[in-house]
C-alpha cells in the first residue's frame, strides 16, 4: 500500500494540522482532515468538488460548524472519527489505482466512502456520495484516458461502503421560511408574483412591495444559511427605492448558489380578502417560474381568505408565507 503523499494531499493535511492546532482541538479528526481537502491547494479535491458543481466554501462553512458541535459534545461520540482510517482507506484506492503515491483525490473519496466519520456523514449530507465522486474520479486524479485505450479504471471496483446500525444518512436537502406582509394604499396595480394585477390598490413599501417575492426571498436566504433581505436590500438604502421585487429573488437565489444550494421548489401562500387571485394564480406561477428557473410545476401559488379576521380580515392588507426547499448544487448526476 502506497505510504507517499503527493504534494497537495500532504497541504492538506498540513492544514488540517494547523487548523487542529489553531482551533486548540487535542487530537485530528475527520473534519481537520475535511477542512484541508477543501482548501484551494488541495487541487484534486478541489477539482472533483467542482466537477460535481458544489462549492468547497460552503463546505468549510459546514464543516467548522461540526467542528464546533464536536468540541461541545453534540455530536455522537460513539462516531469513531480517527483519520487514520480515512487515511489507510485512500492508500488502498490508491493503490487499485496502480499509483505509488497518494492523492487528495483519493483521501476524499475514502472519506466520502468511509462514512463512519463525521467528515463522510457531512459529505453525505451535502450530497457527495461515493458514486457520484467515482464518475468525475479519473479527471480528479489525472487518470489519462488516451482514446481507443483500455480504461484505465475498468473492473476497479468502489471499496464497500458500510453504514454502522445507527447511523441513518441525512438527506442534501435543506428547507427555508419566509414571511412578509404589506398595506394597501390607494392607486394600482398592484405587483404581487411578478405581475401586476389590475385594481384602484397597490401594497405600499419602499421597493415595488412585492410580498410574494419578499417572502420567498427570505425562504430562499434562510435555507441557504445567507442572511435574510434587510440584510441585502435595506430600506435604508435609496438605491432599493422602487426596486424590482423579482431581481432581489433572483440575487437570493445567486447567494444560495454560491453557498451551494440551489432552489428545487417553492410553495407560497398568500393570505388576503381582496383582490381575488384565482385568475392571477397561473401567471404568477409562470413568472416565479421563469425567476428561479424552475418548471411551473416546481412552483406552488395558493390564496386564503383570513375570515374577516383581524387586519387582513379588514382589508387593510395582505400577508404571505413562503417554503423553499434547498438542495446541493452539482453539474452530474449519476
Amino acid at each position: 500500500m502506497p505510504v507517499r503523499f503527493q504534494p497537495s494531499a500532504r497541504k492538506a493535511i498540513d492544514f488540517a494540522m494547523v487548523e487542529m492546532e489553531r482551533i486548540g482541538d487535542p487530537a485530528l479528526s475527520s473534519l481537520h482532515l475535511l477542512l484541508g481537502l477543501l482548501e484551494p491547494g488541495a487541487e484534486g479535491s478541489q477539482a472533483a468538488l467542482r466537477l460535481l458543481g458544489m462549492n468547497p466554501a460552503a463546505l468549510q462553512l459546514d464543516a467548522r460548524r461540526d467542528i464546533h458541535l464536536a468540541r461541545t459534545g453534540a455530536l455522537l461520540a460513539e462516531i469513531d472519527d480517527a483519520p487514520e482510517h480515512v487515511l489507510e482507506r485512500a492508500g488502498r484506492i490508491s493503490e487499485q489505482c496502480g499509483a505509488s503515491d497518494i492523492s487528495d483525490a483519493d483521501i476524499l473519496m475514502a472519506a466520502a466512502q468511509d462514512q463512519a466519520t463525521w467528515a463522510g456523514k457531512l459529505l453525505a449530507a451535502s450530497g457527495v456520495t461515493p458514486a457520484l465522486l467515482w464518475g468525475v474520479f479519473p479527471e480528479a486524479r489525472g487518470v489519462l484516458r488516451h482514446p481507443g485505450a483500455p480504461d484505465p479504471l475498468a473492473g476497479i471496483e468502489m471499496l464497500d461502503v458500510t453504514f454502522p446500525p445507527t447511523f441513518a444518512p441525512a438527506l442534501p436537502v435543506r428547507t427555508g421560511i419566509g414571511y412578509d406582509s404589506h398595506r394597501f394604499g390607494v392607486g394600482g396595480p398592484m405587483i404581487l408574483g411578478g405581475i401586476e394585477i389590475p385594481g384602484d390598490i397597490k401594497l405600499v413599501g419602499h421597493s415595488d412591495a412585492d410580498a410574494v417575492c419578499h417572502a420567498l426571498t427570505d425562504a430562499i436566504l434562510g435555507g441557504a444559511g445567507a442572511g435574510d433581505i434587510g440584510e441585502l436590500f435595506p430600506d435604508t438604502d435609496p438605491v432599493n427605492q422602487g426596486r424590482s421585487s423579482i431581481e432581489m429573488m433572483r440575487a437570493a437565489c445567486a447567494a444560495s448558489e454560491k453557498r451551494g444550494w440551489r432552489v428545487a421548489q417553492v410553495d407560497v401562500t398568500v393570505i388576503v380578502e381582496r383582490p381575488k387571485l384565482l385568475p392571477y394564480r397561473d401567471a404568477m406561477r409562470a413568472s416565479l417560474a421563469t425567476a428561479l428557473g424552475l418548471p411551473a410545476d416546481c412552483v406552488s401559488v395558493k390564496a386564503k381568505t383570513n375570515e374577516g379576521m383581524g387586519w387582513v380580515g379588514r382589508g387593510e392588507g395582505l400577508a404571505c408565507m413562503a417554503v423553499a426547499t434547498l438542495i446541493p448544487m452539482r453539474t452530474v448526476t449519476r
